[in-house]
């Protein structure tokens, strides 16, 4: 595969011990500011639940989460190709800081609303599409490339613990004690996660050699990495089948909270939701602690089988049974399969593309898989409000159960190992 050539500009050379002390800040970086992102991502739909029990409504706030990544991605991507990486991070922290703080004051007030939560939600999610292009990548800069495994089993890990395990939990109980403490804490958490990048030193930015200002600026930069994606079949195959899976993955996103909490059919409390939602994570934390293991035991294709297999279940279960034991395990092992999905396939997209295309491609990727969730959520509402929630949960298995089928058709071991 022809690469193009890349310099980059003051970029601190790599220890030679691949954990070096710029990677540790970049992980504490992600750390906190997953944190911030796991209280408000349960904070928001607990407190909307306040406001309507309409599943159209409460589906149109996970619509606005992901919205970003349909009308935004590109851009982000391109913003952090031309850009310090660091810095990206750094300033938008400092904004989702603002506006979770703005929020505080709107919630202390009793002045909140559908609007005012539906806004916050998208340009959270604007930030969100930002600091996830660089972290990604960020990541060949702080690691050396035989550690990239290794590098992102970590942040994955930190990013589960965080966002999946103590985030809903603890979401929900300080929104027990008031909502206005839980986005208080989420905006705590943006201060920290800054306060870590400050500490980073030397400056990450990938420029390619040969392109003008002027075509940095342009439409062409911005597809870049779409073209690029598009052309490489293993890449594009990959993007597709994620986008597929996290169609019925945002629809049972956005609706769980109204089947889960009282008065849905779960029959939880805010505080049990949020302990609910841990079965996912403490699943997600073991895949990342196994993931290189089980890629080396079972290969890079069935070590990817396991996301099917877990969203099969994830979808499929709430449809057969209200059970929160029966639920809580089909999470935990979506919660698996999905971190090792994502650790194997952000290695892959590592490897294969150019360091100064990366953070476009990285969005391009996620432009088509992450940028479906708005579709997801909006069907799903609209599914749930005709024909109830459970349909939607057992149209998502069944079609669930066709992906895997189709990967199995189509994604070759051979084709996999190559990109090792």
């Amino acid at each position: 595969m022809e690469t193009s050539e890349n310099v980059i500009t003051d970029a601190p050379a790599l220890a030679s011990n691949p954990s070096s002390a710029n990677f540790w800040k970049v992980w504490s970086a992600n750390s906190f500011s997953n944190l911030g992102d796991g209280l408000y991502q349960i904070t928001l739909p607990l407190l909307a639940t306040q406001l309507t029990r309409s599943p159209s409504l409460i589906a149109a706030l996970g619509v606005m989460a992901s919205l970003p990544w349909l009308i935004f991605a590109l851009q982000a991507g391109g913003i952090v190709d031309r850009s310090d990486r660091r810095k990206v991070m750094l300033w938008v922290n400092g904004g989702r800081l603002l506006i979770l703080f703005a929020l505080t004051l709107a919630v202390m007030a009793g002045v909140v609303s559908l609007p005012m939560l539906y806004v916050a939600a998208l340009l959270l999610g604007i930030g969100e599409t930002l600091v996830d292009t660089a972290l990604t990548s960020i990541v060949p800069s702080v690691v050396a490339k035989e550690r990239l495994t290794w590098a992102n089993a970590r942040l994955t890990a930190a990013q589960t613990v965080t966002n999946t395990f103590i985030g809903p939990p603890l979401a929900g109980y300080l929104a027990g004690l008031g909502f206005a403490i839980a986005t208080g804490s989420s905006t705590l958490m943006y201060l920290l996660a800054g306060f870590a990048l400050v500490l980073m030193r030397g400056t990450f930015h990938i420029s390619p050699q040969n392109d003008s200002p002027a075509e940095r600026r342009g439409w062409r930069h911005l597809t870049e990495g779409l073209r690029f994606l598009w052309k490489d079949r293993l890449i594009r195959d990959l993007t597709l089948f994620t986008a597929s899976m996290n169609l019925f993955w945002s629809g049972w996103g956005a609706l769980i909270v109204l089947y889960a909490v009282r008065p849905g059919p779960m029959g939880l409390s805010e505080f049990e939701y949020g302990i609910f939602l841990t079965a996912m994570a403490v699943g997600g934390l073991l895949g990342s602690l196994v993931c290189e293991r089980l890629q080396k035991s079972l290969g890079t294709r069935n070590a990817l089988v396991l996301d099917f297999v877990g969203t099969i279940l994830l979808v499929g279960v709430p449809a057969l049974t209200t059970n929160p034991w029966a639920v809580g395990a089909a999470a935990f092992f979506a919660g698996m399969g999905a971190t090792i999905w994502v650790i194997l396939v952000a290695s892959i997209r590592q490897r294969l593309v150019p360091g100064e295309l990366l953070g476009r491609v990285y969005s391009a990727s996620r432009f088509i898989s992450w940028g479906i969730g708005p579709i997801g959520a909006a069907l799903a509402g609209l599914v749930a409000e005709v024909w109830g929630i459970r349909t939607m949960f057992a149209i998502g298995g069944v079609v669930s159960i066709g992906l895997l089928v189709l990967f199995l058709s189509l994604i070759s071991p051979r084709t996999l190992k190559s990109s090792e």
